[in-house]
Formats: C-alpha cells, sequence, structure tokens
C-alpha cells in the first residue's frame, strides 16, 4: 500500500478484513493527507472545507469501525445562498467543489471534533487490523519479474517483496514510479490537476447570519460557517462565534486569496476584526484531475497494481471517491 491518505488507509483495511498482509508506506510524517489540521490554538479548525454527505461511502466506513459517534449534525444546506446564480447551483458546487456542480448537498454533515478526528479513527482501526505503517519512507519504485507483475517495492533503498500494490497516490507521483517499467501512463499524463487557495479563520462574532454559507458564481469563491459546540474554545459558544472556511474555485495564489478577501470585505466589512485565529494557503491541490481526466483502478491490475483516489472512475466525490476507490482497489486485487 504506497499513500496514506483517505484512499490508502480505506484500502489497507479492506485488505486486512480479506486476510492480506499490509504495509501501508507513507512519504510525509503524518497519515490522513491534506484533511489532517494544524494547531490552531483551543479552536478545532479543519484544514479546508470539509463536509461529510450522509450515507455515502465514507460514512458507511466508520460505521463499519463503529464510530458513529464522529459524524455530527447535519449542517444546512438550505441556507446556502447563490450569489449571481441560483441556490441549487450554490449547493450543487459545494457538493462536488467543482463549478459545473454535482449532486446538491442537502444532507451533508459536519463531523464532530473536526476531519482530523475522523481520521484518527482510521488509523486507530488499521493499526488495530495489523497492518504495518512506515511514515516518512521513500518509494523509489516498483520492481516487475518478467511476465510483467509487481514483485517487488524499493522503499529507502530496500526492496519489499509483494504480490500486489495499492497506488493511492496523486496521477504525478504513479507516473514517476512507473519510470522504468513498460506500462502505459498516457492516461495518466492526461491528468490536469485543480489548485486552489483558501482561508480557515475563527472569528468571534457571527458575521453571515442568517446564512450558512455562499458562493459567488463571478469570483468563484465558496464560503461556510461550520460552527459546532465542539470546535470552539470553552469562553466562546457556537451563538457568538463562527468556523469560516472559504475556497477560490477559479485560481490559486494570491490571486485567489485576494478574490476571498475582496468578497469576504464586501459581504461583511468588519470581518477582519473579529478574526481570533487565520491560516492562508496558496495553492492546495484539490482535484488532481477533471471528472472527464478520471482513469479506470484497474488499469495495471494484469500487473497485480491497482489505482485509488479521486482522480479513479467513481460515482463519488472527494472524500467518498477516495474512500470508494481504495475499497474497491483492495477487492479488486483479492479477486485478482
Amino acid at each position: 500500500m504506497i499513500g496514506g491518505g483517505l484512499a490508502g488507509l480505506s484500502a489497507a483495511i479492506q485488505l486486512s478484513v480479506d486476510g492480506a498482509s499490509v504495509t501501508l508506506i507513507e512519504s510525509n510524517g503524518t497519515l490522513g493527507g491534506r484533511v489532517r489540521k494544524q494547531d490552531s490554538g483551543d479552536w478545532v479548525l479543519d484544514s479546508g472545507l470539509h463536509l461529510m454527505r450522509r450515507r455515502g461511502p465514507f460514512q458507511q466506513l466508520l460505521r463499519r469501525l463503529r464510530a458513529p459517534r464522529v459524524l455530527g449534525k447535519r449542517w444546512n444546506a438550505t441556507h446556502m445562498v447563490g450569489i449571481g446564480t441560483e441556490n441549487s447551483h450554490a449547493r450543487e458546487v459545494l457538493s462536488a467543489m467543482r463549478i459545473e456542480g454535482g449532486d446538491a448537498a442537502e444532507r451533508a454533515i459536519v463531523p464532530t471534533g473536526g476531519w482530523s478526528n475522523l481520521v484518527d479513527k482510521i488509523i486507530t482501526a488499521a493499526e488495530g487490523m495489523g497492518v504495518n505503517i512506515h511514515t516518512e519512507s521513500q518509494v523509489e519504485g516498483l520492481i516487475l519479474d518478467e511476465s510483467g507483475k509487481i514483485r517487488a517495492v524499493s522503499v529507502n533503498n530496500e526492496q519489499i517483496e509483494c504480490d500486489g500494490v495499492v497506488l493511492a497516490i496523486p496521477p504525478n507521483a504513479i507516473i514517476k514510479l512507473l519510470q522504468g517499467t513498460n506500462l502505459s501512463t498516457n492516461s495518466l499524463e492526461a491528468c490536469t490537476e485543480h489548485r486552489v487557495a483558501t482561508i480557515d479563520a475563527a472569528l468571534i462574532g457571527k458575521p453571515m447570519l442568517p446564512y450558512s454559507g455562499f458562493f459567488d458564481i463571478e469570483s468563484g469563491v465558496i464560503v461556510v460557517d461550520q460552527t459546532k459546540p465542539d470546535r470552539v474554545p470553552t469562553r466562546g459558544s457556537e451563538g457568538d462565534c463562527t468556523l469560516l472556511h472559504a475556497v477560490c474555485l477559479n485560481s490559486d495564489g494570491e490571486e485567489g486569496l485576494n478574490a476571498i478577501k475582496t468578497l469576504l470585505d464586501t459581504r461583511y466589512p468588519d470581518w477582519r476584526n473579529m478574526v481570533a485565529v487565520r491560516r492562508s494557503t496558496k495553492s492546495v491541490m484539490l482535484h488532481p484531475c477533471k471528472e472527464s481526466e478520471r482513469v479506470p483502478g484497474d488499469l495495471f491490475l494484469e500487473s497485480g497494481i491497482a489505482l485509488a483516489g479521486t482522480h479513479v472512475l467513481t460515482s463519488h466525490a472527494l472524500s467518498d471517491a477516495a474512500v470508494d476507490s481504495g475499497r474497491k482497489a483492495a477487492k479488486a486485487l483479492k479477486n485478482r
């Protein structure tokens, strides 16, 4: 298993359930990918804009792991407002994090304790199932035998033998690993990254009332209030604090950050004076490819290699796509 984000963890758990001996390799020092939170003092401030779809693959996985208490309450999607577009379109854009939209996020929920808490539950489950986890480990390449099937993975200049591998990493990282093999990476090379700018802020005040969020079609900016009692300091309350998450779908870098700030300044002129904690991210990969560029998870299955992640074909989006593709990759390897 290469990659310790949601897709990799989901695949590792499924493989363990099916009786496989699993080793998970992650290059970073922590698991969970970009959903891991950073220290925000007394606040539970997620890194980026995250909502969970009720009855989606991610929630189903958590229920199988007997962690329903982390799911949280329903987010009020009916108060999601469109600026220059219909409210229904605003909800669709929020659901898929794409301008062209997706299924309306009517049944979105805010996880208790933040998304990092959800990832902790999955990591604990993987460890409890015997998954051998290696962080800060660099995979240099894949080693195939004479028949073109996976034989080993080169990690930190050592070879780890295996009879199957799930690549739960972005397309550009997969391409590098497949260099030196005879496997074609043309479809992966066609993937176009979608990078965005984000702002996460804890505010002392409720500037967004009576709305739970809005989407401005001209700037491509989405802003939502994901405040919950378990995410604010003990000295505050849900009624007088705001956990504001904003993302610019049209651009990243300073241009994207300025688009977010400009829209907030226009609608809520005093928001800057309310900031207790603020984190700006100039560029984060939101989608590794366009929907039309997604690739089959079994693209290299004949070689004992399965693919997982949001760049893999699935009917789901975002975290649900990661979990769904991870579980399907594990099952595909087992069936092979």
